[in-house]
């Protein structure tokens, strides 16, 4: 906390008096920006948590169809029916805003399931490995929506806290360290103000009544 370089006058007063204002305006303000920033990105890490469980468990659930259609069509066959494979993916981008901060929010849309192969030289197995793996990205979707979110939440929060730190641990208190020190040094011009007047009434008084005084009186 340091005081600032201001002449102590009435003008620096008030306008650190509205400095001061403002700045504790201002640390509300953000103050209760951090907080529901804090809660939004609480919220969304319930749903990463959820999300990356789904995630890992539909990839875990692909990669397992995979293989088991690899092992019973062999390579060659599987890299013919991939390649005759084709689906529209639909990606819409919307936002929302949380907290002043403007979030993404993807919409992935895929084609509906259909056979685009023929059933000679082919088992369930393959079918089930498409139907896996449109499923996965529904998945990896959902998790890019979220962690998105999270880090553009968590960025502006980083912004936040240091407006914060800076208002509360440097702002403020110079602005009312250096106030309380002009109204000092003014209210110490006042009182030596009056006490001068004082002084110069007390001795007008006393001279108007010598003045008035009878001559008899004053010999």
């Amino acid at each position: 906390m340091s005081r600032l370089n201001i002449p102590p006058t009435k003008s620096s007063q008030l306008r650190l008096r509205e400095d001061l204002k403002m700045a504790s305006e201002g640390f509300a303000l953000l103050d209760q920006k951090r907080e529901i920033l804090v809660m939004e990105l609480m919220r969304l890490l319930d749903q990463v948590r959820r999300a990356q469980k789904q995630l890992d468990e539909a990839s875990e659930q692909a990669y397992d169809t995979f293989r088991n259609a690899l092992a019973h069509n062999g390579l060659n066959r599987m890299r013919q029916v991939a390649s005759g494979i084709g689906y529209e993916h639909d990606v819409k981008v919307q936002t929302r805003v949380a907290a002043g901060v403007r979030i993404p929010q993807l919409t992935v849309t895929h084609g509906s399931f259909r056979l685009q192969y023929g059933f000679s030289d082919t088992d369930s197995l393959v079918d089930e490995t498409m139907r896996d793996f449109l499923a996965l990205l529904e998945a990896v979707g959902a998790m890019a929506r979220l962690e998105t979110a999270v880090w553009l939440l968590a960025r502006e929060l980083k912004k936040t806290q240091r407006r914060v730190n800076a208002l509360e641990q440097i702002f403020i208190p110079d602005f009312s360290d250096t106030l309380d020190y002009v109204n000092e040094v003014l209210e110490s011009k006042e009182l030596e103000a009056f006490a001068v007047m004082k002084l110069i009434k007390t001795k007008r008084t006393r001279e108007q009544t010598a003045a008035n005084m009878p001559l008899s009186e004053t010999e």
